[in-house]
């Protein structure tokens, strides 16, 4: 089967080659807004079978997801893209997933986004520290470069590794400065119990938190994060607490 590919399209396909799969729901978010969910699951369906896509139900009742297909490897790569056509899910699929749901909150968001790296492009970008974290981005403001590095806990790790993950952090990275780290999580229970041990870590780092789906909904440069493990709250892009009362 043929399809007619539209720039649209193009520029579908060269974010799948970065984000490797997104569902149906976050392709509609990013380029279909306006258009019924009826109309991009048709749209996608055409992409499939014409093999610029792989499309992927895991049951009939679940959501499909999306990657580059071999008709649309040689558009993405075009582009300065290096796509592998594996056709293995990954089996963290629903991490993978969660982190693409924070950069598209960041790249729709209301900042200039210099550049956003996840965990699977930390490597290729250049990135040799021994802690790796699920993503790494940073803005433009008027003030120069901000740079965030973010950590989406599902729970499915102890929470020990995390805290271990944010000591290494505390640390620094020498050479590659950063203001804050964002945790994201799908439970405020996990926020409370997080907060309660870092109040015994007495770090030094700038540790902001919030569940991935109050983020989404209220903008991620428009929510209050609750700052860690103190309680407050701030925006990221606002000044700590004791800044602005100095």
């Amino acid at each position: 089967m043929n399809a007619r590919i539209t720039e649209r399209d193009v520029q579908l396909l060269a974010k799948l080659g970065v984000c490797r799969w997104l569902t149906t729901t976050q392709v509609k978010r990013l380029y279909f807004p306006e258009a019924t969910l009826n109309a991009v699951q048709k749209r996608l369906r055409k992409l499939s079978d014409a093999g610029y896509l792989r499309s992927h139900r895991e049951h009939l009742t679940a959501e499909a997801i999306h990657a580059v297909g071999p008709k649309g490897k040689p558009l993405v790569e075009e582009k300065g893209i290096e796509v592998t056509l594996d056709g293995e899910v990954p089996r963290q699929l629903e991490h993978l997933l969660g982190v693409n749901e924070v950069r598209i909150a960041v790249e729709t968001g209301s900042q200039r986004v210099a550049w956003f790296f996840a965990y699977w492009q930390l490597g290729d970008a250049g990135w040799t520290y021994p802690v790796i974290p699920d993503a790494v981005f940073a803005l433009r403001d008027e003030v120069g470069r901000r740079t965030l590095l973010v950590e989406y806990d599902r729970s499915t790790e102890t929470l020990e590794r995390l805290l271990q993950k944010l000591e290494w952090y505390d640390k620094g990275l020498a050479g590659f400065p950063f203001e804050a780290v964002l945790i994201l999580t799908e439970r405020t229970r996990r926020l409370d119990l997080l907060s309660r041990e870092l109040r015994r870590k007495s770090l030094s780092l700038t540790v902001l938190a919030s569940t991935l789906e109050e983020t989404i909904e209220v903008g991620f440069f428009e929510m209050a994060f609750v700052e860690l493990p103190g309680g407050g709250r701030r925006k990221v892009l606002e000044p700590p607490r004791d800044e602005m009362n100095a």
